[in-house]
């Protein structure tokens, strides 16, 4: 997936030889979204988890807690990073409308390949991904991307 190659933290951990790639994870902390388009799949899969305040378990943890083990404090409540993942996501949707509902059927149905999304679901997911909520409306911003994928077109021929 091209997002990744592109992406700073993805280069980042390619430095410290800890290979960041997000299209291969099956679970990201609180700490990890950067809201690229695989984890706002990941996201939009769990929203009604994380819209009640829990962020949904590791697939890897064995359940098993050493009793010795002293746990980290930390000064926020426990379900609020994942309220704040949720709002965000949520508000990113919002602005989408219908295209942006059928996304979400989509990924709560089951299809986790974004390269089979219909176009109008496809254009919801590249709006609510990436770092920053985009400046533009929505149909806004569908103008200006069509503009330039027919300037490009017209630069081929």
């Amino acid at each position: 997936m091209n997002d990744c190659i592109t992406c700073k933290r993805y280069e980042e951990s390619l430095k410290k030889n800890k290979a960041l790639a997000c299209y291969e994870a099956d679970y990201y902390t609180p700490g990890m979204v950067s809201y690229c388009r695989p984890q706002m799949m990941w996201l939009i899969e769990w929203l009604p988890v994380i819209e009640d305040g829990d962020w949904p378990p590791d697939p890897k943890e064995t359940g098993y807690t050493e009793p010795a083990v002293q746990t980290t404090r930390s000064s926020r409540a426990h379900f609020e990073n994942a309220a704040q993942v949720a709002a965000e996501v949520t508000a990113r949707l919002a602005r989408t409308g219908k295209d942006g509902e059928t996304l979400v059927h989509l990924i709560q149905s089951g299809l986790s390949d974004y390269q089979r999304l219909p176009p109008s679901a496809l254009n919801a997911l590249n709006y609510i991904s990436g770092w920053r909520r985009k400046k533009d409306s929505y149909s806004r911003w569908g103008y200006d991307q069509r503009r330039k994928s027919e300037n490009i077109r017209i630069r081929k021929t």
